[in-house]
């Protein structure tokens, strides 16, 4: 649980019937024999140097290896912190007494108004990097207490809904970052969130799927305490939906899950940092080394205002838990697998969650590594969290608490300690038992579990097929929890806090696609060579005067560069996005449950890929000029070759985002061949100045879709194709003239617009 610690001033000492005062200017104050001590305790079972009482936030007396020790209720202890009146013994059980008292103090502020944060000047402060340095205010009011987000991008829940400011009432839970207070008439109480205090809490949860097969049938499961649970049973019996219904990515038909009280089905972002999700498959970058994904992953998980000290810190401790600070140096596709897993691991030990839960993180690894991950959540468990994982490897199953033993259809068979296997099947011999849950009738459907009528109406509906393409109807996690919980009428919602929070995380989002695309020199290297490549092309067209008056009459010279020039730009764009997307989404997926917000992802995409495919215009026409002409003026700005560019480099942008469409639409990066080839083909074809477009029913109206037919009608408006090909189609949007121009961009415009649009709301329902 993160510490949370009381404002204090003055801390009170009394020994030997005498009593002093130490303000926590005083930073130390030593207690011992020596009369060089702060305070002295003549006492020959006392050291000279005893015990010291430190203040850093709030006074913690430590021994100073003292011989008799320091005890506390006749236990020998270390560390203790002055958080109330604590009476210690020096040198033994019965040793002299110091009595210790730390009270609070009134603090210079509002009569009765209580600040909350991450800084030492609050009046709670919430040692914890997932709350902000100055959090939130409270006001008393008639009504109760007044709730201000101070820091507006942060998030603060009242009864389950994310807030900027609220009117609080007695008995109403307030969460500051992770951590829970109840309101009380004299301010706010801490609600203890740690596994020793609330569990996880599974009762009677059923999943159907819709056409009616049961993946989990009356599963009940009670964790309290840090515990190690292992989930195993034969492939079918729901293992993996159980853990997807504990995250809360899944949302049970009947029954209920709860973690400390909270629905992560309905709550999904207050459980943020307190659940931890370690999926089978690696979810980092594979060209990123361990040490940098690391510190991405806390500029997105973390409060926003930790400092780069903070989160280098945090980083270095979970490198350092997992025993991986050797190795988080080195590109994360060069680490074996067994520290693969365990860096998925260090993903989610970042927000200090008290649940953890693994799927097969075993999987794949020689026995060695096998026995090192279990080993290694065993000790996270020892740590004081609740650890739930599924797993196949049957020889560590001692290392674990609990076992839960699954039968087919997802029931529950056994659910106990390991020792009680045995005794509960008549056999040791895991052969024969998984032989018995095998040979299990499966439950039958539930009578519900068929599709309603309005399930089949809507199946019916002709425009279901653009719901499942756009997204309607399919509402993500944060705006599903925002419409279940509903936020009361006194409570005003965080639109400004999610703004900022976008905005910070878009900017974290570009720096790290920037280093992606350095870190994978081959890709980089792809990207900068495809303009050189598609301006060698353009030798293959004879030159007179490029994109100038020809000397020749019947020369189309203009017309055919145009062609290697707009859709050379086209195909830029989308080599650049198309396989982006979809080889992320397992990424994005799981960024997305730990917070990620769609829309900073796709707009960090569409920023870094726009900037990249303007570059390469630039380089293609850069190197097409040096060896030909450009045009003799432009339309509006009076410099064609400006006019040109600006036209190529719009073609290229709006490309880029189909491709990010296409990306977002296929399921695997195979699947990005077939639709990049066709609409290149599109694009080549219905560009315009190939073949004759204009006034060909259907096939005019199919031109307007693609970028490189507006990309083209602009480059083509500032040369003036009409005028210097002589047999040029009399194509109206290539117009020499302001308006064409201006046109033809706005259609661009309009086309990214949609595209964009599009991949936002398959993004958002992915």
């Amino acid at each position: 649980m993160p510490r949370i610690i009381p404002r204090v001033s003055v801390l009170r000492v009394t020994a030997g019937g005498v009593t002093q005062h130490f303000p926590p200017s005083a930073g130390e104050v030593l207690i011992g024999r020596s009369a060089a001590s702060n305070v002295v305790v003549p006492e020959s079972r006392v050291s000279r140097r005893h015990l010291l009482v430190a203040f850093d936030g709030g006074w913690v007396a430590r021994d100073q290896g003292s011989s008799g020790g320091t005890w506390r209720d006749g236990v020998q202890v270390g560390e203790v912190p002055v958080d109330g009146a604590v009476e210690l013994a020096l040198g033994g059980p019965s040793g002299p007494v110091v009595s210790l008292a730390a009270p609070q103090a009134a603090p210079p502020r509002p009569p009765g108004t209580i600040t909350v944060g991450r800084a030492p000047g609050n009046d709670i402060v919430i040692d914890d990097l997932l709350t902000a340095r100055h959090h939130a205010r409270l006001t008393p009011n008639a009504d109760g207490w007044f709730l201000e987000d101070l820091d507006k991008h942060h998030q603060t829940f009242v009864r389950g809904a994310d807030v900027e400011t609220a009117q609080l009432r007695e008995g109403d839970v307030v969460t500051f970052g992770k951590v829970r207070f109840v309101v009380t008439g004299d301010g706010v109480l801490p609600v203890p969130d740690s596994p020793s205090s609330g569990g996880l809490d599974v009762s009677d949860v059923h999943y159907v799927l819709p056409g009616g097969k049961v993946l989990t049938a009356g599963v009940s499961l009670d964790v309290a305490g840090p515990r190690l649970v292992a989930l195993i049973g034969p492939s079918g019996s729901g293992k993996s939906t159980l853990l997807r219904l504990i995250s809360g990515e899944l949302e049970p038909a009947q029954g209920s899950v709860r973690y400390q009280g909270i629905d992560p089905h309905h709550q999904q972002e207050e459980v943020h940092g307190r659940i931890g999700v370690v999926p089978q498959h690696t979810i980092a970058h594979a060209q990123l080394t361990a040490r940098k994904a690391l510190q991405y992953a806390a500029e997105l998980r973390l409060s926003q205002d930790t400092t780069a000290g903070e989160r280098r810190q945090r980083v270095d401790d979970v490198l350092a838990e997992l025993s991986l600070s050797e190795h988080a140096d080195i590109p994360v596709r060069r680490m074996s697998g067994g520290q693969q897993r365990r860096l998925a691991i260090a993903f989610e030990l970042l927000t200090s969650p008290s649940l953890l839960i693994l799927d097969e993180p075993t999987a794949g690894l020689d026995p060695a590594l096998v026995r090192q991950i279990m080993t290694g959540l065993r000790e996270l468990a020892d740590g004081g969290r609740q650890i739930v994982v599924t797993t196949h490897d049957l020889a560590h199953l001692d290392l674990c608490d609990d076992v839960l033993i699954m039968l087919p259809g997802g029931r529950v068979e056994y659910f106990g300690p390991p020792s009680g296997i045995e005794a509960h099947f008549g056999t040791a011999d895991w052969a024969d038992i998984f032989e018995r849950l095998n040979a299990a009738t499966p439950p039958p459907p539930p009578a519900t579990a068929g599709p309603d009528l309005g399930d089949r109406l809507r199946r019916l509906n002709p425009l279901a097929w653009l719901d499942r393409l756009s997204g309607f109807g399919r509402p993500d996690a944060q705006r599903s929890a925002a419409h279940v919980v509903g936020p009361a009428p006194d409570v005003v919602g965080p639109q400004a806090i999610d703004q900022r929070r976008r905005r910070q995380q878009t900017w974290v989002l570009v720096r790290r696609q920037l280093r992606l695309i350095w870190a994978d020199r081959g890709y980089a290297g792809f990207l900068l060579a495809l303009p050189m490549v598609l301006a060698l092309l353009t030798f293959a067209i004879p030159d007179e005067t490029g994109l100038g008056r020809p000397v020749s009459p019947a020369s189309t010279e203009a017309m055919r560069l145009l062609v290697v020039l707009v859709v050379g730009a086209a195909f830029m764009g989308m080599a650049a996005t198309v396989r982006d997307l979809v080889a992320e989404r397992r990424i994005f997926r799981h960024e997305r449950a730990a917070g990620l917000m769609p829309d900073a992802y796709l707009a960090a995409k569409i920023a870094v890929f726009c900037g990249v495919v303007v570059v390469q215009t630039l380089i293609l026409l850069r190197l097409v000029y040096w060896f030909r002409d450009g045009p003799e003026d432009g339309v509006l700005f009076g410099a064609g070759n400006v006019e040109v560019g600006i036209a190529l480099a719009a073609t290229a942008i709006v490309s880029a985002l189909l491709g990010l469409l296409i990306s977002a639409l296929v399921s695997t990066p195979e699947q990005t061949m077939p639709p990049l080839v066709v609409a290149i083909m599109a694009q080549l074809v219905l560009c315009g100045g190939l073949i004759e477009v204009t006034g060909q029913a259907v096939v005019s109206q199919l031109s307007w879709l693609v970028p490189s037919r507006w990309g083209y009608a602009a480059a083509a408006s500032t040369v003036d194709i009409t005028e210097l090909v002589r047999n040029a189609p009399d194509d109206a949007l290539w117009s020499h003239n302001p308006a064409a121009w201006l046109g033809a961009l706005l259609a661009l415009a309009v086309l990214g617009t949609a595209y964009a649009w599009l991949a936002r709301r398959r993004l958002r329902s992915t």
